[in-house]
């Protein structure tokens, strides 16, 4: 089965959140509570606090990077396993996501599967960072999960832009000289944008032209006489 595992570049970066912050923390709490010698009593008391807590932090991500293990997704053609850790695992036939044991929904750059386990709701996020990303997508895709919960793929999102711009470069090759609506009262042409309500310019490497609201009438085509 193929795998879907949570990204180099994510894991780098919690492994330098809790280098940088929570271990320099653990050391200075740990010195002001039982080292520095001018600390007082209540403040003692609120640095051990502190180390309780940063420590019990530490413990928790340690336990669970590896000892229980961080969330992945094993799949085929036919079903998903989603892996809350190395002692939790999911298995769904693609058909049965969306359903009543599993949600997904399209998250920023990915997508959240939230599916309902023995004592709570479990959370499996997986997005653009994630190893093996391209491939699961597309597999939603041909299972017709991203039909079935009305999301569109990165390729989708791409053809879709595309189609608009083709639409708006026939539009401008039609109508070369198109002018925004005169509105009502004595008003002139913008000398600046002649009527067009944009300022277009052409990018050198796209050959594309790319339309700013002009200034001078706010968008009209028109100033007042």
């Amino acid at each position: 089965m193929k795998k879907c595992t949570i990204g180099l570049f994510s894991k780098i970066v919690t492994f330098l959140v809790f280098a940088v912050l929570f271990v320099p923390l653990t050391g200075i709490a740990f010195y002001f509570a039982f080292i520095y010698p001018q600390t007082q009593h209540k403040e003692r008391l609120i640095f051990l606090a502190g180390l309780v807590m940063c420590v019990d932090l530490l413990g928790y991500a340690i336990y669970r990077m590896f000892y229980l293990g961080l969330v992945w997704t094993e799949y085929d053609m036919e079903k998903a396993v989603f892996h809350y850790s190395r002692k939790e695992e999911y298995r769904f036939r693609w058909e049965e996501i969306p359903g009543i044991h599993v949600q997904a929904e399209r998250a920023g750059g990915g997508y959240i599967f939230y599916i309902q386990g023995k004592k709570k709701q479990r959370k499996i996020p997986l997005n653009r960072l994630s190893r093996g990303y391209k491939d699961f997508e597309k597999t939603l895709e041909l299972t017709g999960v991203l039909h079935r919960i009305g999301a569109k793929t990165q390729e989708e999102f791409k053809r879709d832009a595309e189609k608009v711009l083709e639409q708006y470069q026939k539009y401008r090759e039609t109508y070369p000289n198109s002018v925004q609506p005169k509105p009502e009262g004595d008003c002139v042409v913008c000398p600046d944008c002649q009527g067009k309500g944009l300022l277009l310019k052409k990018l050198p490497l796209l050959k594309v032209d790319v339309g700013k609201i002009c200034k001078t009438c706010g968008g009209s085509g028109y100033l007042p006489q």
